[in-house]
């Protein structure tokens, strides 16, 4: 039987809680359906607290922990959640109250358990030191911040979950169902995993969260003539837009105003003018019938094969699959 802990906090998401001890549970009782042979349950669920103590979650709930510190060395998987985002400000003093805890991740670590953390939870491994110089992920509208936060760490934003051996790593809240599935997987058997996946309505083919992301609202900046140029470019993705276009509109040389533009919004101007041309496509086959010709044109292009690639290349769907899933 493995031990998995899930680590619980104040602001802690409930949903961040129960759902994986839920669906750990869950994998027991279907264990138990498919071999009726076996008598003990694969996962021995627990809720571990930073200090030992109840945790108070945003919505008014009071947590319990069902085992102590002292037990650390007895855990085989251990799950990081969420924590309630309202700013930037919260989340940084959230990191700041559970920092005492980074000596119990790194005991965890070395001794050989498996760590996974999703949404916010990426944040409390990566100020603890544990995903240096390696790979992980983390919600798409906190990448920016995690980025400059953490510069020593790969972050793979075209993956739901980040495996890298002992560390996993998911995106935003209910991503913990792709991560759980994956650690399941791994220690049970990759067919209870899938058995699980349909019980529970869950996409296996779920695999990256680009097509979720949208630019306007993964990036921001304080420079005022780059955001004016920027709700310009939103309004105007029809018309063909060239840099030399864009460095008029500000009144800057265009080597001034690519660098600026960089400086500001942490890509190139064509880069982000590409996928915002993605994202107001993406819209219009979400909420609308018109044909592909149509939205291509609608959001600047000529060539809609060039397009397609370029949709493709950035969502990692069709637009044909883009719809099917998000109309």
């Amino acid at each position: 039987m493995k031990r998995v802990a899930v680590l619980i906090f104040d602001g802690c998401m409930p949903s961040s809680v129960v759902g994986p001890a839920d669906l750990f549970n869950i994998a027991n009782s279907l264990a138990h359906h498919v071999d009726p042979s076996q008598v003990d349950d694969l996962f021995d669920v627990r809720l571990l607290s930073v200090d030992d103590q109840p945790v108070h979650c945003k919505v008014g709930l009071t947590l319990t922990p069902t085992m102590t510190l002292s037990e650390i060395d007895t855990i085989d998987l251990l799950l990081i959640g969420g924590f309630q985002y309202n700013d930037d400000s919260s989340l940084s003093k959230h990191l700041i109250n559970i920092s005492h805890f980074n000596d119990n991740l790194k005991k965890i670590q070395q001794q050989g358990s498996t760590i996974c953390a999703f949404c916010t939870g990426s944040f409390t491994l990566a100020q603890a030191g544990l995903l240096d110089h390696s790979q992980a992920t983390v919600s798409w509208w906190l990448a920016e911040r995690f980025s400059q936060h953490y510069p020593n760490i790969e972050l793979v934003m075209d993956k739901l979950v980040v495996d890298a051996g002992q560390l996993l790593t998911a995106g935003a809240t209910t991503a913990y169902t792709s991560l759980c599935l994956s650690v399941i997987g791994k220690m049970a058997s990759h067919q209870l995993a899938s058995q699980l996946s349909r019980v529970l309505l869950v996409d296996n083919n779920r695999l990256s969260q680009l097509p979720y992301m949208n630019v306007q609202r993964a990036l921001g900046h304080k420079d005022k003539a780059i955001s004016d140029c920027q709700y310009w470019l939103q309004h105007h993705l029809a018309q063909s837009i060239s840099i030399k276009d864009m460095s008029e509109y500000c009144a800057m040389s265009e080597r001034t105003f690519i660098r600026r533009f960089k400086a500001a919004v942490r890509m190139t101007p064509s880069s982000y003018l590409q996928q915002l041309r993605v994202d107001a496509a993406k819209q219009l086959l979400e909420n609308t019938d018109l044909s592909l010709e149509r939205i291509v044109n609608k959001v600047g292009y000529d060539d809609v094969s060039a397009f397609r690639r370029l949709f493709t290349k950035l969502t990692q769907l069709t637009p044909r699959g883009y719809r099917s899933s998000f109309a």
